[in-house]
């Protein structure tokens, strides 16, 4: 799941897992979506850290640094939509993005 990651509509299809890279220009995809009880993986392909925070109510995603080519996984045990950014700069809007927890299909921009 995790869809084409541009800002066109998509649909995405959830799954028990999924994968968001960090990289210099920002994620990829911007928007994913998993199962329930599923799990997100923020793999890191920069040369340096990044620490990515959910937006509230969305704390199972306030993960800390994940270095150079490591990653770290966050589990999404409940039904919602969550946003997320990179805690050293919330504004920029490369390194935002959105985890749709759902049973079905989720569509929208970034999917």
């Amino acid at each position: 799941c995790g869809g084409g990651g541009g800002d066109g509509g998509g649909t995405c299809t959830p799954a028990a897992t999924t994968t968001v890279t960090l990289a210099a220009g920002g994620v990829s995809p911007k928007a994913v979506c998993v199962l329930p009880g599923g799990s997100v993986t923020f793999v890191n392909d920069d040369d340096v850290a990044h620490t990515i925070a959910g937006d509230i109510p969305c704390t199972e995603l306030d993960l800390g640094p994940i270095d150079p080519m490591t990653s770290d996984a966050a589990t999404m045990p409940t039904l919602r939509v969550c946003t997320f950014h990179e805690a050293a700069d919330p504004d920029n809007v490369a390194f935002q993005g959105t985890v749709a927890v759902t049973n079905g299909p989720a569509t929208g921009p970034g999917y």
